[in-house]
């Protein structure tokens, strides 16, 4: 029975001996094939682009007139359409002018009957001269002669300045504009009694050209103000926030002479030509502050910029079609690119898409380009080529394919 129990165990520890054998064969087979990443990429090119700064605005009117009435009296006509363009000069509204023609008659007879009288008293005086001189008058008559004249004097003056004033008020009856501009909305119609101080008939606003007002932070100011010094002027695009396919350039004209303690911002102003009527005065606008033009930037798109807890980078195709991270720095936006002042240069391939899928060294297939023949990772380049071509890639090819 003994020998029995022992021809078995070593059975046995000989099967085991075999199983672990036929594992370790099993194990043993071809090394795994380098993992290979189809990406899209975009090379680096050198433009010149302006450097902004970008701020919201609103249009302003570059004048206004709130046409009021200075007079009283009822309106006997409204000779103009609201909405609509007027003229300088255009006669805008008539006042009842009876009572103020009534007053230019009375200062008129008024001027006359002291005109009369000046000269009835300067005739007294010239025939009391020689009298005078004879002595066959008192001095003292004689002196009252002569301030009767000057006093008379007096009087024509006053009813010259009344008629002069009668007449004013007789003309502030006819209301006319002051300037060529858009009438707003009609606020009294005929028949309406009006009077100083009531409010305004009619605002009259001038459209071409219209100023843009904007504020910029007080930080990106020194930059903006040292600019706008040594250049004299500077550009502005402004663009509708409503529909940004309205543009139109403007030019900086007033930059204001403090900061604001509220906001913190310095209030600017540019001037815009507004023949076309494609801005109106209380719409709100984009305004890009051009403050210099960069020679030869390098630009890249901007979707190729990734963050890390390092800041930011993009991924980088080497002549080996391998990734590189490079840091970077950017400027700023410009359309669909971005502006690279520091990590990247002209004629750098930048993966703009599969990137999430990327590691350093990762090897990459980019867009466009074909495996090269006996180089290192081929059956994985193949592979991962045939997938893209026929969509039948692995799950993590899949992945690559969706992000382009």
């Amino acid at each position: 029975m003994k020998k029995i129990w022992t021809k078995i165990s070593l059975l046995m520890a000989a099967l085991s001996l075999a199983g672990v054998g036929c594992e370790k064969s099993n194990q043993a087979g071809p090394p795994a094939q380098e993992r290979v990443v189809p990406v899209k990429v975009a090379v680096a090119r050198l433009a010149d682009v302006p450097l902004y700064v970008d701020c919201l605005g609103v249009c302003v009117a570059s004048d206004a007139v709130e046409i009021v009435p200075r007079v009283s009296g009822e309106i006997l006509g409204v000779h103009f359409q609201q909405g609509r363009m007027v003229e300088k000069g255009q006669q805008l509204y008539t006042i009842d002018p009876g009572i103020y023609d009534a007053n230019v008659t009375l200062a008129r007879g008024q001027l006359q009957a002291a005109q009369a009288k000046l000269e009835l008293d300067r005739l007294r005086l010239a025939r009391s001269m020689d009298l005078a001189n004879g002595q066959y008058i008192a001095p003292h008559e004689f002196d009252v002669l002569k301030a009767t004249v000057t006093q008379s004097e007096g009087q024509v003056q006053i009813a010259q300045g009344n008629l002069q004033q009668a007449e004013i008020y007789k003309d502030f009856c006819s209301i006319r504009s002051p300037m060529a501009g858009l009438a707003g909305y009609n606020r009294y119609a005929v028949g309406n009694v009006v009077a100083p101080g009531m409010g305004s008939l009619v605002t009259i606003q001038k459209l071409d050209p219209l100023h843009v007002d904007f504020s910029i932070s007080e930080n990106e100011f020194p930059r903006a103000h040292e600019h706008f010094k040594r250049q004299r002027q500077l550009d502005c695009e402004v663009s509708l926030v409503a529909d940004p396919s309205v543009k139109a350039r403007a030019r900086l004209m007033v930059v204001d002479n403090q900061v604001s303690r509220q906001s913190g911002n310095v209030k600017l102003r540019a001037v815009l030509e507004n023949h076309n009527q494609a801005f109106w005065p209380g719409e709100s606008v984009r305004v890009r502050l051009i403050l210099t033009t960069l020679k030869n930037a390098v630009l890249a798109p901007e979707v190729a910029v990734n963050t890390n807890q390092n800041g930011r980078y993009v991924f980088v195709v080497n002549g080996e079609n391998r990734a590189e991270i490079r840091p970077v720095v950017l400027a700023q936006a410009h359309g669909t690119d971005m502006v690279f002042t520091n990590g990247l240069n002209e004629g750098d391939r930048v993966v703009v898409a599969g990137q999430f899928l990327l590691a350093p060294n990762t090897r990459v297939i980019p867009t466009g380009d074909m495996p090269s023949a006996g180089a290192p990772g081929d059956a994985g380049q193949k592979s991962a080529a045939s997938s893209l071509a026929d969509g039948k890639n692995s799950p993590k090819s899949n992945a690559a394919v969706q992000n382009y």
